[in-house]
Parts: C-alpha cells; sequence; structure tokens
C-alpha cells in the first residue's frame, strides 16, 4: 500500500482525467461537427439557412479550456484548481445551452465534467495557505 502523502494527490489526478477526457470528447465531436454545410430550415417564409460556425467555435475553445484545465488540475495548486473549476463551468454551461438538440454528447460531458468537479471541491486547494501568524513579542498568537 502506498503512503499517504502518494494517495493524497489520487483524486485530482482522477479529476484531471475526468475533466481532460470531457474535453477531449467534446472537442472531438465539435471538430466533428465543424462542416462547411449550412443546415437549413422550411418555415412558412421559405427556407431559411443557419451558420453553426459561431457556435461550434464556441464549442471548441471551451472544449480547450477544459483539456487545459483537466491538464493543470493534479498539480493541486491554488490557481490550477480555479481554473480546473472555469474550465468546469463553461462546459456544463454550454451544453445546458445545447442539451435539447445533442443529449447524449451533452450528458456525457455534464456527467464527466460534474464528476471532475465534485473531486476538485473536495480535494482542491482554493487559498494559499496562511503561515503561523506570531505577536510581535515572537511568541504564538491565540
Amino acid at each position: 500500500m502506498p503512503p499517504p502523502s502518494a494517495r493524497r494527490g489520487r483524486p485530482l489526478v482522477l479529476a484531471g482525467l475526468l475533466l481532460g477526457g470531457a474535453g477531449l470528447f467534446d472537442l472531438l465531436a465539435g471538430v466533428g461537427d465543424f462542416t462547411p454545410d449550412r443546415y437549413v430550415s422550411l418555415t412558412d417564409e421559405g427556407v431559411v439557412g443557419h451558420d453553426l460556425a459561431g457556435w461550434l467555435w464556441v464549442h471548441l475553445v471551451v472544449a480547450g479550456l477544459m483539456v487545459v484545465g483537466g491538464t493543470v488540475a493534479p498539480l493541486g495548486r491554488v490557481w490550477s484548481t480555479w481554473l480546473a473549476l472555469t474550465g468546469v463551468v463553461g462546459g456544463v454551461g454550454l451544453h445546458l445551452l445545447i442539451w435539447p438538440y445533442q443529449p447524449l454528447p451533452a450528458s456525457i460531458v455534464v456527467g464527466l465534467a460534474l464528476a471532475a468537479a465534485r473531486l476538485l471541491i473536495k480535494h482542491g486547494r482554493f487559498r494559499k495557505p496562511s503561515g503561523s501568524v506570531t505577536s510581535s513579542a515572537g511568541r504564538p498568537s491565540r
């Protein structure tokens, strides 16, 4: 059995793998949807063309943020925890918007991102550890 110091970082590694996996899945899904074809719909006024390139670029940027957040999450630093949680919030927010149109990929990404967020919140660091405060007489304060 590994020593306790080696086991301490395992949840953050798992959080990084989950978030990075969600970002990679999202990145591959976004690249697969990135086609020059325009989507059309038939309305009472006629045929309307829809260009989804803007949404796809947002999709790719959020996926990249989740991959970077998953990569730095195991570091256990304050900034890496906040960056990973920012990726989680961006990914979950985007996929809640596209949930009606792509429910299966959105469910996968949201599930992985929220599992990573739970581990990050439970085991991550959110502020720098403060040193021991001493009084002016050199004794520890109470």
